[in-house]
């Protein structure tokens, strides 16, 4: 079986990592004088928890996953950074992603000076599997895959992703952040059994806490300890872990949230198709729906003037002309809806 630390870059295994003041010394009782912080007590004089042990408990409860498998990051886009410093050589190594796809497993390959192998979904909105494999070799490190995608919604199925898994030398990279959105499965179900594989998810989308920036990567233990050599020694604060342990208790109220979240999806999908003013709308798995047009552009602007923002999402040759709108509260989908409208009226007007 391939070991995950061979992946890793020889300067990082070997890497000695910044000692924090508080890693000898687990308990919170204690007169601390190591860290020179202002002894005044005002609820953020302390350096936090480097670890995060608390929030990683509770996590690991709720997600059915051993502590030892979790890094928490400011945000994914911090892991997503940790994870391609620590495997990929510079000028060296390269990186598969796929587009449409997030954006930001490219930005984070060129800030590291990593090649980036960009691959164009399939038709059906898959990966394309054999192109992979035409384009993979033995300098390949990790893959990107994100399902539900951003910006079209749609999940990669399981099987799917434990092929690649059981073919693929590198890592494996799933990115879970729309994961709460789907009745489909989550990809941990195969962490144990995939040493290549590693999830993302994040709270910043279903449970509302975008700013606070929590990310959380899920992997072999032997991955998480590297990674946590690298990554800076208080990346989370004191601030950011109190509010995650205590909205993670009102299950109840992100249940229902999400309920409304994705009874507003079905009403705006359903209201999206019967405007007709789109060549397409994108079914979605997640808080979003990507649609395309001609006049996108025009459309755009239009919002923008009445004080609404949506995102362009022109990606060729998949997604011409693409806008990809966000659900709002009931009232936010109401007001879209009357511009919507409008907007369609105001076009049929230019044309007579």
């Amino acid at each position: 079986m391939m070991k995950v630390q061979n992946l890793v870059r020889k300067n990082i295994r070997l890497l000695q990592p910044y000692s924090c003041a508080r890693e000898e010394y687990a308990g919170s009782e204690a007169i601390f004088l190591d860290a020179n912080e202002n002894p005044f007590d005002n609820g953020f004089n302390r350096y936090p928890d480097p670890y995060q042990r608390m929030v990683k408990k509770k996590l690991a409860a709720y997600k059915q996953v051993e502590e030892s498998r979790l890094i928490l990051g400011n945000g994914s886009d911090e892991i997503i950074d940790l994870l391609i410093r620590s495997l990929c050589q510079p000028r060296e190594d390269n990186l598969i992603v796929f587009s449409p796809g997030y954006s930001m497993y490219e930005v984070c390959g060129a800030i590291n000076d990593v090649e980036i192998r960009k691959i164009n979904l399939r038709t059906d909105l898959q990966p394309d599997w054999k192109e992979v494999e035409r384009q993979s070799d033995a300098s390949t490190k990790l893959i990107f895959l994100c399902t539900p995608n951003n910006p079209l919604g749609n999940v990669i199925p399981l099987a799917e992703i434990e092929k690649i898994c059981e073919k693929f030398t590198g890592l494996v990279v799933v990115d879970e952040a729309y994961i709460d959105f789907t009745e489909f499965p989550s990809v941990l179900t195969l962490l144990r059994r995939h040493e290549n594989l590693f999830v993302l998810q994040t709270l910043s989308k279903a449970w509302g806490m975008a700013g606070l920036r929590l990310g959380i990567g899920y992997g072999t233990p032997a991955l998480i300890g590297i990674l946590n050599r690298v990554k800076a020694p208080y990346n989370i604060s004191v601030l950011t872990q109190r509010t995650v342990l205590d909205v993670l208790e009102q299950r109840e109220e992100f249940q229902e949230k999400l309920r409304v979240i994705k009874k507003e999806r079905e009403r705006l999908f359903r209201a999206f198709v019967q405007l007709d003013i789109f060549r397409s709308v994108f079914p979605s798995e997640a808080n979003f729906i990507l649609v395309t047009l001609d006049d996108f552009r025009e459309l755009y602007d239009f919002l923008v003037q009445q004080k609404m923002v949506v995102r362009l999402r022109n990606i060729p040759p998949l997604v011409e002309g693409g806008l990809r709108i966000s659900i709002g509260v009931p009232e936010e989908n109401d007001r879209l809806l009357a511009l919507l409208a409008e907007w369609k009226s105001e076009k049929k007007t230019e044309v007579c």
